[in-house]
């Protein structure tokens, strides 16, 4: 078991948490080579990132409540299990209907490492510590989106498009052993009434503090995945970049989130979080037409895509 408050303890969580970028990025650089495989359009293709969000979305909302009531290990054990299966679905799957249904399990799968984990770290910290080691784990994961569409490139590039699919696999047996062999349980199970989850979750809809960030947070992941779920079909398809020149400049664009984030950690404390919210939904809408321009201009350039 390691122990709570150690560097190895942190970065098997932030592991365990990485398992969201790892799924969509790893495998940005195959989505026109899919396409051309299993004779899909390019919207069918980008249907494997859209319902992938919404199997995420439909698991964080179903996890939290169920391990409350059974626990967190054991919770954690079968969400790997699951993106396993799932994952090695993908790998052979014949048709585009298939991998995307695929997908949507693997996301299912996926969503209780998120939402488990934290719920793991809210049991071992209280008040700012726990901030701190979400603030790191975060952190760690934020490598994830740099090197996963760089191994998804040489993946693709050396092997095809399906080996992509066998390494997430490898990934997500490595930490349903890594979470049956050193993570503890945490959480005394309790009973939990359905009807008292479902009062909760009431309240909050009707929040308008919450719907007003669920909207700015909205519009803001709309825009970040329609880009994503693009991006590999316009950099790769009319800009000409190979998908190893693709995995790079996507990595590089991701640098860009790494460096906005740590720029807003300092910004909170001096302007607090609405102003910075602001701020970072400004920036977000100036750099949107920005692209909009550059490319009614004719300045189809990797430089101003990325």
């Amino acid at each position: 078991m390691f122990r709570p408050d150690t560097l190895a303890h942190t970065a098997l969580l932030a592991f365990l948490i990485s398992f969201g970028p790892l799924s969509v990025d790893l495998y940005l650089p195959s989505m026109p080579e899919i396409g051309r495989a299993l004779a899909a359009t390019p919207g069918a293709v980008q249907l494997t990132i859209s319902l992938y969000l919404v199997g995420f979305a439909i698991g964080q909302i179903v996890y939290g409540p169920v391990s409350d009531r059974v626990g967190r290990r054991p919770i954690l054990i079968v969400a790997f299990l699951l993106y396993c299966a799932a994952t090695v679905v993908c790998a052979v799957a014949p048709t585009i209907e298939v991998l995307i249904a695929a997908r949507m399990a693997q996301a299912l799968g996926v969503s209780g490492s998120l939402v488990v984990v934290r719920a793991v770290v809210r049991d071992l910290y209280e008040g700012a510590r726990a901030g701190q080691q979400l603030s790191m784990m975060g952190m760690m994961m934020g490598f994830m989106p740099i090197i996963a569409p760089l191994v998804g490139g040489v993946l693709l590039t050396w092997f095809g498009w399906r080996a992509g699919f066998l390494f997430q696999f490898a990934v997500g047996a490595l930490a349903a052993f890594l979470v049956w062999r050193f993570i503890p349980e945490t959480y005394s199970p309790k009973k939990v009434a359905i009807r008292a989850v479902l009062a909760n979750y009431r309240l909050i809809a009707a929040s308008p503090i919450f719907l007003a960030n669920l909207a700015i947070g909205s519009l803001a992941y709309s825009g970040l995945f329609a880009w994503i779920a693009g991006s590999s079909f316009v950099m790769q398809g009319i800009a000409g970049l190979s998908p190893m020149q693709y995995a790079v400049s996507y990595a590089v664009s991701c640098v860009g989130f790494m460096v906005g984030g740590a720029i807003a950690t300092r910004l909170v404390l001096r302007l607090g979080l609405d102003r910075t919210a602001g701020i970072g939904a400004a920036s977000l809408a100036l750099a949107g037409l920005g692209m909009t321009a550059g490319t009614a201009a004719g300045a189809m350039l990797p430089i101003t895509l990325t």
